[in-house]
């Protein structure tokens, strides 16, 4: 059902984004990009695209890693290995193609993958063996990664020409990259560096965004009907809320437990704030030293403020003149990060609940 908080996977509890889910299951290129703010469904969109699309992927989601500082080459190696183990127990065929793999040992039906200086795994390798797989099979492999832009975070591995090298010669390898921190991403894959392994790639792009106020009216009204609940308050809900998914979501839930307004938008206000606030906490990590002045720029934007103000905001705040670098440097990094758009010349929260979790 539609308020059902956990990630969907099965279109039946998925509202909408038929066209967004009927392009990312072409595949029309080895790579795709699903790209949307946070909680607007890419996660939901993955899923049931790999599920209708039957395909044998691997499906690793680089949230658990959020609140890392890095992320080691044996992490990652470690999801792809659990990933890889749930393929061989539905066809251990796989580990024929594996087993001749340096840096891959065979144990009975599963697979270990070596990270150290002797006989590391290459990943490039690794996609070899699923390309040999797949076409033996008449099939593809799809490998997903969620939240991709924290690869920017690995250390002891460069994925990069790997990505490349599956694109050029792999046919039956695929990619779907998941990513709310568009910025990042873009500047992860390197993109427009005409030094980077997949600048001049063409890549399938899928963007979700919030929903319009036609269509968040829509997605609680058949919320509600799903679950028999009369409601009428639809409009009311969006203004306070906006048109984010997700946060429809908590309060479709929430009313249909209470049967409250008031509580029910309270709650679902509590839970978006506790969220953003977590997750900008997560943005934080590696800027330890320019924290509160990360902190001061999201309160002066949060009802949207031109670059000279959120300069003077500083300054008045330290009592010290702050180049003109810095300030730009801090509104590129957070705009990178999906935190703040720009509009007409000012900077803005990029959906309504990130600006009321820092106008407090």
């Amino acid at each position: 059902m539609l308020f059902d908080p956990a990630p969907k996977e099965d279109r039946r509890d998925f509202f909408d984004r038929e066209s967004e889910l009927k392009k990312l299951k072409a595949l029309s290129s080895p790579i795709a990009l699903t790209l949307g703010l946070r909680r607007t469904g890419k996660s939901s969109l993955i899923r049931i695209a790999l599920k209708e699309l039957s395909f044998p992927s691997i499906y690793l989601d680089l949230r658990r890693f959020d609140r890392k500082v890095y992320i080691s080459y044996r992490d990652f190696l470690q999801e792809v290995q659990r990933e890889v183990n749930r393929l061989t127990r539905a066809d251990n065929s796989l580990l024929n193609f594996l087993k001749h793999v340096q840096g891959v040992s065979i144990l009975g039906n599963e697979v270990r993958f070596k990270w150290g200086k002797d006989e590391r795994l290459s990943f490039s390798s690794l996609l070899e063996g699923l390309e040999g797989w797949a076409e033996e099979r008449v099939t593809r492999v799809i490998l997903a990664m969620d939240e991709a832009q924290e690869l920017r975070r690995l250390r002891g591995a460069n994925l990069l020409p790997s990505l490349a090298y599956s694109y050029d010669n792999l046919r039956n390898v695929r990619f779907i990259l998941g990513g709310s921190e568009m910025g990042l991403l873009y500047d992860y894959l390197r993109v427009e560096d005409p030094s980077g392994p997949l600048y001049g790639r063409a890549f399938l792009e899928v963007k979700l965004s919030p929903f319009s106020r036609e269509e968040a009216i829509g997605f609680l009204r058949r919320g509600f009907q799903e679950h028999s609940v009369p409601f009428d308050k639809h409009e009311m809900v969006y203004e306070r809320i906006g048109g984010i998914p997700g946060w429809l979501t908590y309060f479709g839930y929430y009313y249909v437990q209470e049967r409250d307004l008031n509580a029910s938008l309270q709650r679902a206000l509590q839970t978006a704030k506790r969220l953003i606030r977590q997750e900008f906490e997560n943005f934080l990590r590696d800027k330890s030293l320019a924290r509160e002045r990360y902190l001061t720029v999201m309160r002066v934007i949060s009802r949207c403020a031109s670059w000279g103000e959120v300069k003077n905001a500083l300054e008045a705040r330290e009592g010290v003149e702050i180049s003109d670098s810095e300030i730009s440097n801090f509104l590129r990094q957070l705009m990178r990060a999906s935190w703040i758009v720009k509009e007409n010349g000012r900077y803005c929260p990029a959906e309504p609940l990130v600006g009321i979790t820092f106008s407090g």
